[in-house]
């Protein structure tokens, strides 16, 4: 228990709260443990990979703004295709360090992407309209 005095207590003061050394160090430890757990991830990940996280980051830098800008057309559907298949890449790639789950969302975005191909305006129109009902109901929901 902390007395007043810090002199050889064992407590360091962070803020005004008082907290033994020792738990600092077990904390500095194991944010040292985590940090090098995930540099060997990075270091481990093929450099097929890390091309597919750069592709990806490239679609959506690439197509995000023309999605957000123009919300009517077929070349929007273009752009949604894109941003979609961007996103599977990038959560493909963060599977590899944060594990399967993040396999899901990449699977998802790229199965939602895949008829976009086929019917490019029917479907991309489909896709905001469902969107746009989804965000409606919300609205009403969290309006009552």
């Amino acid at each position: 228990m902390y007395n007043g005095n810090n002199g050889g207590s064992g407590y360091t003061r962070i803020g005004s709260f008082y907290v033994k050394s020792i738990y600092l160090y077990i904390a500095a430890i194991i944010a040292v443990v985590v940090a090098i757990f995930f540099v060997m991830r990075f270091l481990n990940t093929s450099l097929v990979m890390h091309f597919g996280a750069y592709a990806g980051a490239l679609l959506l830098i690439g197509n995000l703004r023309e999605l957000i800008g123009q919300s009517y057309g077929e070349r929007g559907s273009i752009a949604l295709l894109n941003v979609m298949v961007g996103g599977g890449l990038i959560f493909a790639w963060l599977a590899q360090f944060f594990g399967a789950l993040f396999w899901l969302p990449a699977l998802i975005l790229v199965a939602i992407a895949t008829p976009l191909i086929f019917g490019r305006g029917s479907v991309y129109r489909g896709y905001i309209t469902a969107a746009r009902g989804a965000v409606d109901s919300v609205r009403r929901t969290v309006g009552r």
